[in-house]
């Protein structure tokens, strides 16, 4: 089913989703940032966040995660919760904390999805948001499992975005 807005134009649906709580560095011996996994509490807002959408009747063609582990564990968990084979994890470097908005939507281009989630890092993502809504001094602040989404038509530019909605994880 292809995804459409208000006059029946083909859309490109982006969900944008921040990882889950992560333990803190120095936390179990962790030195390295990349290398902080999902707290307790991460997973249970992953999954709750995987429920949600799910009840919502979401239905991803693609999901992409940084590759950095808290995302990557995110996105895990949003799997296993909606349990798609279909669906894989894709690992997308575009999603690193300091990678170039354009990289990331001529990543996105080739993919060939029309909804499609991007488990990433703030402040990345909300500045993501912002270039995609054309808005360049924009704070858009996604919550640790907070999702925005993000409607392109029928590509994912700078300007040519439209911020359909943006939730935290207490929505859920």
């Amino acid at each position: 089913m292809k995804a459409e807005n208000l006059q029946g134009d083909t859309v490109v649906e982006l969900y944008l989703i921040r990882h889950a709580d992560a333990l803190a560095l120095g936390e179990r011996g962790i030195t390295n940032d990349q290398d902080r996994p999902l707290s307790e509490k991460g997973e249970t807002q992953a999954e709750a966040v995987a429920k949600a959408l799910k009840a919502k009747g979401i239905v991803l063609d693609r999901l992409y995660t940084s590759p950095l582990v808290r995302a990557r564990q995110t996105g895990e968990n949003i799997l296993r919760v909606w349990s798609r084979p279909e669906l894989a994890l894709e690992t997308c470097d575009e999603l690193m904390p300091d990678s170039k908005h354009r990289k990331l939507s001529k990543f996105l281009l080739k993919s060939g999805g029309e909804k499609i989630g991007l488990v990433g890092h703030m402040p990345h993502l909300g500045e993501y948001a912002a270039w995609l809504l054309g808005a360049k001094d924009a704070q858009i602040d996604l919550a640790k499992a907070g999702v925005a989404l993000i409607q392109c038509g029928e590509l994912p530019a700078k300007g040519l975005g439209e911020l359909q909605w943006l939730v935290t994880p207490e929505w859920y």
